[in-house]
């Protein structure tokens, strides 16, 4: 492993990005979130994406620049056509218009239509709690996850996110996949050559593997049963019903589905604190809540009791004063990428 500061690898990606014809602006957004993916330890969504989604673009399915339009049926609600954008400009757009109304009204939501993957959901998450806000982020997924009781797929992994601030502490954050691992989890295994646990996935003849490339070819499975599985299909109605988007089985891959546009759509809501409550007093509940957690005594073999959010909290925090660690997986396509594109490759600070 090999650490590079975060500034370094958003250049690197705002210029793979920038190569395509895509506005620097938006090139500079994709970057971004992929480096917030990496600097809370959300690796799988790091740069390590930036070749699959340029393959995308390179083959005519992501639009580098879209004729982004937004509208807004009621004052608190946008609706966002991306113009099969990529995924975090749209999705941006859409949070910054739920930023503006929660900032007025309270509350704000937006669906996106016609987008693309989006990242990590957190990314979008996070960053509002530092304007004392709760925000809510979800997006369905190509079918790769058996709902309970079948054995075809149907929905995606469809993350679900949400963040809310915690006064002293990091900011309590949940970011999570409706299925038992994320998929990403899986390809990065399989990049590395290794097994992933029994109870992840299926292969595509319906029998238990630790193969993650038969994982791959196979089905995710739900955590707990039909109660993932309910979250799943939650996330694809608003996400995908609602937001006049890909869903039920609609979305395309878009690590191998070449066959059109990916058909991404979001759901974003975002809270004020402060219409039901101070800030100040809210935080102060919250620190009470986390403190509390913290002070039970840890179950055998578990060192400390830790909240969601926490983790990645202070891997930002290492992250972002050590370096961001990348291993030759990721390292040896950006750097083809780079010899391609005739650009320098990120440097190494260790």
């Amino acid at each position: 492993m090999r650490r590079f500061t975060e500034s370094d690898l958003e250049n690197f990606g705002t210029r793979c990005f920038a190569s395509t014809g895509m506005p620097l602006t938006d090139a500079c957004v994709v970057s971004r979130a992929l480096v917030s993916a990496n600097l809370r330890g959300i690796d799988t969504h790091g740069v390590a994406r930036i070749p699959a989604y340029l393959k995308r673009i390179r083959a005519g399915l992501i639009n580098p620049r879209p004729e982004i339009r937004s509208s807004s049926p009621m004052p608190f609600s946008t609706i966002v056509d991306g113009d099969n954008a990529m995924g975090p400009v749209a999705a941006s757009i859409a949070v910054e218009a739920c930023m503006r109304a929660a900032d007025t009204l309270g509350i704000g939501a937006a669906t996106v239509r016609r987008s693309n993957h989006f990242g990590a959901a957190s990314v979008y998450t996070v960053p509002a709690t530092a304007r004392g806000c709760v925000a809510i982020a979800m997006s369905p997924g190509a079918p790769s996850l058996a709902p309970h009781g079948s054995r075809a797929a149907l929905f995606g992994t469809n993350p679900f996110a949400l963040a809310v601030p915690a006064g002293r502490y990091s900011p309590w954050s949940l970011d999570m996949a409706a299925s038992v691992a994320a998929r990403g989890h899986i390809r990065r295994a399989a990049q590395e050559g290794r097994a992933i646990p029994e109870g992840w996935a299926l292969d595509n003849e319906g029998a238990p593997t630790t193969n993650p490339e038969a994982a791959l070819r196979g089905l995710m499975l739900p955590f707990a049963g039909a109660k993932g599985s309910g979250i799943a299909f939650m996330v694809d109605i608003l996400a995908g019903v609602l937001a006049g988007s890909g869903f039920a089985g609609e979305v395309r891959d878009w690590n191998v589905d070449f066959t059109g546009p990916a058909d991404v759509g979001h759901f974003f809501l975002v809270m004020k604190i402060e219409a039901f409550m101070p800030l100040g007093q809210f935080e102060s509940r919250m620190e009470t809540a986390i403190g509390r957690l913290k002070a039970l005594p840890p179950a055998e073999g578990v060192e400390e009791v830790t909240y969601p959010g926490e983790r990645s909290g202070s891997t930002e925090s290492e992250r972002r004063r050590i370096g961001i660690p990348l291993g030759n997986e990721v390292l040896r396509p950006l750097a083809e990428l780079a010899a391609e594109l005739g650009i320098a490759s990120p440097s190494p600070t260790l």
